[in-house]
């Protein structure tokens, strides 16, 4: 996993980043794909959150590493991502587009991650695991996150992450995603 960003390894660049607050999630539109409808979260998917949320699996390659507690916990996650600081949130619901079932959750979860770029990440259900689900909710996402209204602005980033030239570095933004060594089908 990556350092998070220190004195030592970061460096301030001028670039763009998404306008924040997100916009409101009943601003948001759903986004449909091949097989996925990738839409904002509702209060009614606390169950399958929950369910989500309670697979080992799945909850390994999470900050947490564990399964919630008890639906309290998922219900609080919920909350979060739908609600007034779910605004500094881009996440989605993934359904599958055939039976609008949630099979996971994805999306730009902070604003500033571990190497100080904006952090793209995503869960699926252990059923739905080595299906392409991910790739595709990636590549649908990218398109809705590239067009949200931007602002320039200064950012403190890890050095690695820029190319770097004399004075002030001016940077093409970017989107991390932060995975394990062993989660080898993130990797792509």
């Amino acid at each position: 996993m990556a350092l998070l960003v220190t004195q030592k390894n970061s460096v301030t660049v001028q670039t763009t980043l998404p306008v924040q607050p997100y916009p409101l999630i009943s601003e948001r539109n759903p986004i449909k794909t091949e097989r996925l409808i990738i839409r904002p979260f509702q209060a009614s998917d606390i169950d399958a959150i929950y369910e989500l949320r309670q697979q080992p699996e799945v909850m390994k390659y999470t900050k947490k590493g564990v399964p919630d507690i008890n639906r309290t916990e998922s219900q609080e996650i919920l909350d979060k991502m739908m609600g007034s600081p779910g605004n500094d949130t881009y996440n989605f619901a993934i359904c599958d587009g055939k039976t609008n079932v949630l099979i996971g959750t994805g999306g730009c979860h902070l604003p500033a991650g571990e190497v100080g770029w904006p952090e793209i990440g995503y869960m699926f259900r252990k059923e739905a695991h080595g299906k392409g689900y991910a790739t595709e909710f990636v590549n649908a996402f990218l398109e809705a996150y590239w067009v949200l209204p931007r602002i320039r602005m200064e950012v403190v980033v890890d050095a690695e992450t820029v190319e770097l030239n004399e004075g002030v570095a001016t940077a093409k933004e970017c989107l991390a995603a932060i995975t394990t060594a062993d989660n080898k089908p993130s990797h792509s």
